[in-house]
């Protein structure tokens, strides 16, 4: 059987891995330094996931926003983007982020139950400062600043309930 690896650029929030992934009888064979590991994915419902990474089993609730995964595990949220090596090298050469100029107005990631603003317009932030705290699936979840700049609006209240993609935070 002949299985085609391709490489690929993962970050899961700012750390970058490089791996290489092939299809198998149906489970995704990821190598990353020298280690092999055995990925089963089962869709539980539109948003939670079941996988088996080595016979070791972990339920991941993932969000989808444009080309990036919003991922909860054990009570930890990371976002993640998956990016094929040739194209991640692509953007490196001409000099262009990974996130483009959506990234100017802050999106909730999720619909949730805004607990808190932690920085008011004119604030200047760096990149992962957190900015509004939404409470979702019983999970306080932090909302980053994905670069450096400064708060120029936000648009939501405590207490104010948020669907999936309202906006939060316009930075300039």
């Amino acid at each position: 059987m002949n299985i085609t690896r391709e490489r690929y650029i993962v970050t899961v929030d700012d750390n970058e891995f490089e791996l290489e992934m092939s299809l198998d009888s149906g489970n995704f064979i990821v190598e990353y330094n020298g280690d092999r590991y055995v990925v089963a994915v089962d869709r539980l419902t539109d948003k939670k996931f079941l996988f088996n990474i080595n016979d070791s089993s972990s339920e991941v609730d993932i969000i989808r926003d444009m080309d990036l995964l919003h991922v909860f595990l054990e009570g930890k949220e990371m976002d993640v983007r998956v990016e094929p090596y040739y194209l991640a090298e692509l953007r490196k050469r001409a000099g262009v982020t990974s996130s483009g100029p959506e990234d100017k107005t802050i999106k909730a990631p999720m619909p949730g139950l805004v607990l808190k603003a932690e920085v008011q317009p004119g604030d200047k932030v760096e990149k992962g400062t957190t900015l509004i705290i939404i409470e979702a699936m019983k999970m306080e979840n932090m909302i980053k600043a994905p670069s450096d700049g400064t708060v120029r609006e936000i648009f939501v209240k405590t207490g104010q309930a948020v669907d999936k993609n309202d906006k939060l935070v316009e930075m300039e």
